[in-house]
C-alpha cells in the first residue's frame, strides 16, 4: 500500500506541474489578431533531367513502373504456388482417408445449404481445452478430399469434426427435429423441412464427376452407379433408425445429412483401430 500511495503520489504531483507548466506558458505568451504572413516567392524552376543511376528512368514513368511491377511480382508468384499446386508430396495424405460416398456428399450439401458451418466449426485445435472436449485434434490430411472444406470460423454450436459415430443415428434425427429434446437450452433452430424434403439424387452423378475434376479418386465410370450405393446405404441407416423404434423413408434428406454427420471424423479412427504389423 506504501508503494501504491507513492506511485499515486508521484502521478498526482506530475499532473499538477502540468497544469503549472501550461499555465506559464499562456500566461507568457502576447495575442496577435492579425499577423501578417510571409513566404518566399514562387518562381518555376527547370532542370536537366539528372544523368545517373538506371532507375531514374522507370521512376519517371509511373504507368510503366505499374506495369512491370505488376509483371516482377506475377512472375515470382507463379514460381512460388505452382510447385506447391503440382508436387503431390506438398500435400499431406492419410491412407485411411478415403473419398465421401454418394450419400454422405448429399448430405455434405445439406449441411452446406443450411448454412450450418455459420455455427459449428470442424476444426479441433491442438489445444488441450479443446482435446478433453471434442477429441483427437484435427490433420490435414482428414481435409484432402473437402471441396471446400467446412472448417468455419465460429462456435455458436460446438465443433462437429469429430462428432461421427459419438451419437447413435437416433439421437441425430430426433436431434434435427427438436434440438432442445436432446440438448437442454441449445439455440439450434429446428429443421422439419428436412423430412419432408427429399434427396436430389438426380444431381449425384453430376456430383461426383465435379468431384473427381478436382481431384477426388473415385473410380472411372462411377458417376453411373453412385445412386445404387447411395440407396443400399440409405437403406442401412434407415434400418438403424427402426431398431430404436423410428419409420423414416430412406429419401429424405435427413438420412442424408446423418449419413454426413456419422462420417466427421472417423476416419483416422479407423487408421487407430488398424492391428499394428510385426516388423523383423
Amino acid at each position: 500500500y506504501w508503494l501504491r500511495g507513492l506511485g499515486g503520489t508521484l502521478y498526482l504531483a506530475g499532473a499538477i506541474m502540468m497544469v503549472y507548466n501550461v499555465w506559464r506558458t499562456v500566461a507568457s505568451g502576447k495575442l496577435i489578431a492579425n499577423e501578417e504572413a510571409e513566404a518566399m516567392p514562387l518562381v518555376k524552376v527547370e532542370t536537366e533531367p539528372e544523368v545517373g543511376y538506371w532507375h531514374r528512368w522507370i521512376e519517371r514513368r509511373p504507368v510503366q513502373m505499374l506495369v512491370l511491377s505488376f509483371v516482377l511480382v506475377a512472375i515470382g508468384g507463379v514460381i512460388e504456388m505452382v510447385p506447391t499446386f503440382l508436387v503431390k508430396s506438398n500435400i499431406p495424405t492419410i491412407a485411411s482417408v478415403k473419398p465421401y460416398t454418394p450419400l454422405e456428399l448429399q448430405g455434405r450439401d445439406i449441411y452446406i445449404s443450411e448454412g450450418c458451418y455459420t455455427c459449428h466449426s470442424q476444426m479441433i485445435r491442438p489445444f488441450r481445452s479443446e482435446t478433453e472436449r471434442y477429441g483427437e485434434y484435427s490433420k490435414a490430411g482428414e481435409f484432402v478430399y473437402d471441396h471446400p472444406f467446412q472448417w468455419g470460423s465460429k462456435r455458436t454450436g460446438p465443433d462437429l469434426h469429430r462428432v461421427g459415430g459419438k451419437y447413435p443415428d437416433s439421437w441425430h434425427f430426433y436431434h434435427m427435429m427438436d434440438p432442445t429434446s436432446m440438448s437442454a437450452g441449445s439455440l439450434m433452430p429446428a429443421y422439419p423441412h428436412m423430412y419432408e424434403n427429399t434427396i436430389d439424387t438426380a444431381s449425384t452423378a453430376a456430383k461426383i464427376e465435379a468431384m473427381q475434376k478436382l481431384g477426388v479418386p473415385y473410380p472411372e465410370g462411377y458417376a453411373a452407379q453412385a445412386n445404387t450405393d447411395l440407396r443400399a446405404q440409405a437403406a442401412a441407416i434407415v434400418e438403424s433408425l427402426k431398431k430404436d423404434g423410428i419409420e423414416a423413408s430412406a429419401e429424405k434428406d435427413i438420412i442424408a445429412l446423418i449419413a454426413y454427420l456419422q462420417r466427421l471424423g472417423t476416419d483416422i479412427k479407423k487408421q487407430d483401430a488398424a492391428p499394428a504389423v510385426a516388423v523383423k
